[in-house]
């Protein structure tokens, strides 16, 4: 049976906006009939659903065009990391509701933390979110051992450690933004930035290296998820660059020495 754009919409549920909108994309086109007008085969259809299939699952319409090309093995491996995506998000949303639900508790008299069982709740949290942010990466380039070793210096952090790194975290953001008027090196900024930075980064990682500090400048600009972090830190989009060049020339000054 063949349909044109207005009953496919009706029989889908998706507007026939949206369908001419996947034609003129290349990812749906159906043949046109004789008197100029879209007609939807049976092997359109098959293929809507599919799309639609994907949409739900969270696919972009870029994602959804090359996996339409790619052989069912190719496919099913996509799908596999798609599913593994969903799953670290659907616990990124459960931790949310979990600390949510405590805050309610205690905002309501229902449940009184001491301040250390917040600090604990904290730490604990952030683990979670950054594991699920940046947990594969890290391991990808330092291994599990050395990932592992660092979550747990975190967790072990004092309510004391954890605010000078809270701290230098701040230094960290007032010494970029003045390095970002006048990005310049050597300067006093951007010391001042990289010894935040670093002060930052060993409350978590105590056996940093150099070269270590590098690799993970990388990422602020290769990892666009990092580059984010660094643009909401500052509120300038070029601070992740920045920071990356900041580091690269002192710890290359550090190695020198």
């Amino acid at each position: 049976m063949a349909y044109t754009t207005s009953e496919l919409a009706a029989l889908s549920g998706v507007t026939a906006r949206t369908l001419r909108y996947y034609d003129r994309i290349g990812l749906l086109t159906p043949p046109l009939a004789a008197n100029g007008y879209r007609q939807y085969g049976q092997a359109e259809v098959d293929r809507l659903q599919l799309i639609l299939t994907y949409r739900a699952l969270g696919f972009a319409l870029a994602e959804i065009q090359a996996l339409l090309t790619q052989p069912p093995a190719k496919q099913a491996a996509m799908l596999a990391d798609q599913r593994k995506r969903l799953l670290a998000e659907r616990r990124r949303v459960d931790r949310q509701l979990q600390a949510l639900d405590v805050t309610l508790a205690n905002q309501k008299g229902g449940s009184e933390m001491s301040d250390p069982e917040k600090f604990e709740a904290l730490k604990r949290q952030r683990l979670q979110e950054n594991d699920a942010a940046y947990g594969q990466e890290v391991e990808a380039r330092y291994g599990k051992a050395v990932k592992a070793a660092a979550d747990a210096h975190y967790a072990g952090l004092t309510a004391a450690q954890y605010q000078a790194m809270t701290e230098a975290e701040e230094q960290l953001k007032v010494a970029l933004l003045r390095y970002l008027t006048a990005p310049v090196l050597p300067s006093a900024a951007a010391k001042q930035a990289y010894a935040a930075h670093r002060t930052w980064l060993l409350a978590t990682t105590p056996n940093l290296t150099e070269q270590m500090h590098r690799a993970l400048a990388a990422m602020y600009t290769d990892d666009p998820r990092f580059t984010a972090y660094y643009t909401k830190l500052t509120g300038n989009a070029r601070a992740a660059g920045a920071l990356r060049q900041i580091i690269e020339h002192y710890t290359r000054e550090q190695e020198a020495n």
